[in-house]
């Protein structure tokens, strides 16, 4: 799983970046646009390797001839004859700047006091990007990443804009009195969110962590102990170490409080994080011993203890994502939102990306807006929102619980398998024997009744509830298409590329889908089509009623009309974790 920044660990990693390479002469610059890797070399014979594909993320020292990783989705990184080289003459690192609260690190590359040219590394979630901006002009020489976002256009001879944050306190912290006039009048629930808007240096990876109790207790004393722990983790310097979160290995300048791993820097946790990943080869040493059976555990139990492993991981990866989705604003929040911005709809003007407008009550309330829809529709989102919300409320706790008795039962087995030995009732719990397993796959479809005919398609549920069916073969797309949807029901397909049809169960006439769901849906449609590997596909999108198939037409041929397109980016992990539950 990728890893996650912020403006802490950015600034952490620059001055360990400026501590490590300050003044050494540069080399050379490699630009990966397939694998979306880039890599600065020194003529110490290092280099610094940024792999910034969605799926990555990493940031890593290296030898400038090291062999590197291919496990992750972005393909070999640095493949002959696809990257794109920069050479300098006799420049050097000759200072590391972060700008307060950004996810951003500049490498100035230059020589004495005259700077040539800046590496700006934008580190953007999902967004991350190398661009290398000619000193003189401003404008940018060479970019990773060529696109256009939030009003900035990133590619060679435009003027390089980087970005800005918008949040408060970000060239000191805050007083005690702000800090609590801020969040003491919010209800517990909702400071998470207000502190990740409004307070810089809070993030996804470490909010829980500061805010503790205060998230879920009104008591005054647990804002004053939040609060220093945020004055804490702002003050870190110099220290390393790996958090564990759902998605991964995190490395952090911060403990957080935590049982965390300690690491000699943060380079060196960035390395283990993404060989834990599996995109960063381990170093050789020498074979691992083989261990007889009967020598300790028996090669039965090896076997069971490492199944039980695996499901456990899965169950806690998808309590966790369950888990998230009961977070943030609950549905009555979410629908006086949605009346407000109705009520209010002459004060919004058109475009922007928030209001602030007089609440029912006579308080100032800032509304976060869509700025490509209307108020009428930005306030239909915000009832979706609150409609998934209270389904979410009403099957989630369940799902939850049920997990959370798996999972304790997995962590008993466990123990089992070291007291016990191999049993029939810990490999039923595990899933079954392997061999078992992949019988029960290959004669899954032989059953009675619909087993036996075989479903066409794959079933995912995306993160609002609905239904996404993903076909699983040429003539299964016709199935799926003309016999497994309803007329309403919406149609995708990657586009210009064999793949699969993709179904989003959906039977209003009235509106469309949320944005998210349709989202997920197009990154399935993504990733079991040949465009997988790519960077950015184009996925079009109907409804099912307006696919036709002409006469004679191949195995999986369709006509679609009145096509929408959405441009993802494939995240098979991501496609993965919307299986149904273990």
């Amino acid at each position: 799983m990728p890893i996650r920044y912020d403006s802490l660990l950015v600034e952490a990693l620059g001055l360990e970046i400026a501590d490590r390479w300050g003044e050494a002469p540069v080399n050379r610059l490699v630009l990966d646009r397939i694998a979306r890797a880039a890599r600065l070399e020194f003529g110490s014979g290092e280099a610094l390797v940024c792999l910034l594909h969605p799926s990555a993320g990493f940031t890593l020292a290296a030898g400038v001839g090291e062999a590197l990783g291919t496990g992750w989705s972005g393909g070999p990184p640095f493949s002959r004859g696809v990257a794109q080289e920069i050479t300098f003459r006799r420049l050097h690192l000759t200072g590391v700047e972060t700008p307060p609260d950004e996810r951003l690190l500049f490498l100035d590359l230059g020589s004495g006091a005259d700077r040539s040219f800046r590496l700006a590394l934008e580190l953007h979630t999902n967004q991350w990007n190398a661009v290398l901006v000619a000193e003189r002009s401003g404008r940018i020489e060479a970019v990773l990443w060529q696109r256009q976002a939030g009003g900035r256009q990133l590619r060679p001879a435009i003027s390089y804009q980087a970005p800005a944050g918008a949040r408060r306190w970000e060239a000191a912290p805050p007083t005690l009195d702000e800090w609590l006039s801020l969040l003491t009048p919010l209800p517990p629930a909702e400071r998470r969110n207000e502190a990740l808007r409004q307070v810089a240096g809070v993030s996804a990876v470490n909010v829980e962590s500061l805010l503790g109790e205060a998230a879920i207790s009104g008591e005054p004393d647990a804002l004053d102990a939040a609060y220093r722990r945020y004055l804490r983790a702002r003050a870190r310097r110099g220290e390393a170490w790996v958090l564990q979160r759902s998605w991964g290995a995190q490395p952090y300048p911060d403990h957080l409080g935590e049982a965390a791993e300690r690491a000699p820097s943060l380079l060196e946790a960035m390395e283990r994080a993404a060989r834990q990943a599996g995109v960063w080869p381990t170093p050789p040493s020498g074979p691992a011993p083989v261990a007889a059976p009967g020598a300790g555990e028996s090669a039965e139990a090896c076997q069971l203890r490492e199944t039980l492993q695996a499901r456990l991981r899965a169950v806690r990866k998808r309590r966790s994502a369950l888990q998230r989705q009961l977070q943030g604003p609950d549905a009555e929040v979410l629908r006086n939102l949605g009346h407000l911005l109705l009520a209010r709809r002459l004060e919004v003007p058109r475009g922007c990306p928030r209001a602030e407008l007089t609440d029912f009550d006579g308080t100032p309330r800032e509304i976060e807006l869509d700025p490509a829809l209307g108020v009428v529709d930005n306030a239909e989102r915000y009832y979706d929102r609150a409609r998934r919300r209270e389904r979410a409320a009403r099957s989630l706790p369940a799902r939850i619980r049920s997990l959370g008795k798996l999972e304790e039962r997995l962590s008993a087995a466990l123990v089992r398998v070291s007291e016990d030995g191999p049993s029939e009732d810990l490999w039923r719990l595990a899933g079954g024997r392997e061999s078992e397993t992949a019988g029960s796959r290959r004669t899954s479809d032989r059953g009675s009744g619909q087993r036996e005919r075989g479903l066409p398609y794959r079933r995912l549920h995306s993160s609002g509830g609905l239904e996404i069916r993903v076909g699983r073969s040429a003539r299964a797309n016709d199935e799926l298409t003309f016999h497994h949807a309803a007329p309403e029901d919406i149609w995708l397909h990657a586009r210009q590329v064999k793949g699969a049809h993709v179904i989003l169960r959906w039977g209003r006439r009235d509106q469309n889908p949320a944005q998210s769901d349709l989202i997920e849906a197009a990154m399935a449609a993504a990733v079991y089509s040949d465009a997988r590997h790519s960077g950015v596909v184009a996925v079009d999108w109907t409804r099912r009623k307006y696919v036709r198939k002409p006469r004679k037409a191949a195995a999986g041929t369709v006509i679609p009309e009145r096509v929408r397109t959405l441009f993802v980016q494939p995240d098979a992990k991501r496609i993965r974790s919307l299986a149904p539950d273990v």
